[in-house]
């Protein structure tokens, strides 16, 4: 089934990490520079895995959430990032993207990442593929502990609350 089938049917997805199965190995790390920029390095990354200050042993996962209302569009003085109606994901425009960094700033999560060799921005795509119009995750697909999953917003809001003890509102 095309995922923007999935997607009408079940509404927008997104990939959530559950901390309780982190090991922080960074496999999902290392696969996403490979997948993006053919190189193994931690800071073409398009997800961030570090571990809870708070709480050592811990580790959270930062990339892009996909907002509902994405912040880092609207800062965005050249319109390179956008926002797909259908699937509700959020994409730069790399040949649009003028390097301002306004997106990096407004971000609540410090997200999109700032290139520093490519002077432009960029941010978890889901590993999203043009010609086919699919997607295909990379991280989600090698974690190797299934913290990572690519579940609807619907499902995301209810592992949040389970997970952390907070309600995400906002949006449908």
């Amino acid at each position: 089934m095309s995922i923007l089938k999935l997607v009408k049917e079940k509404g927008p997805y997104v990939i959530v990490h559950n901390r309780n199965k982190c090991s922080g190995c960074t496999v999902c790390m290392i696969v996403c520079s490979f997948h993006h920029f053919g190189v193994l390095s931690y800071d073409k990354s398009r997800n961030q895995v570090v571990e809870d200050p708070d709480n050592p042993g811990v580790f959270e996962s930062i990339r892009c959430s996909h907002c509902e209302e994405p912040v880092c569009a609207a800062a965005c003085p050249v319109d390179a990032i956008t926002k797909d109606k259908e699937t509700g994901w959020v994409f730069i425009d790399n040949l649009k993207c003028i390097g301002c960094r306004s997106c990096n700033y407004a971000c609540p999560l410090s997200n999109p990442r700032f290139d520093f060799e490519t002077k432009v921005s960029w941010k978890c795509d889901l590993c999203y593929d043009k010609e086919t119009g699919t997607i295909d995750p990379k991280c989600v697909k090698y974690c190797t502990t299934g913290a990572l999953q690519l579940v609807t917003r619907e499902e995301a809001r209810k592992m949040l609350k389970e997970l952390y003890g907070v309600e995400v509102i906002g949006g449908k």
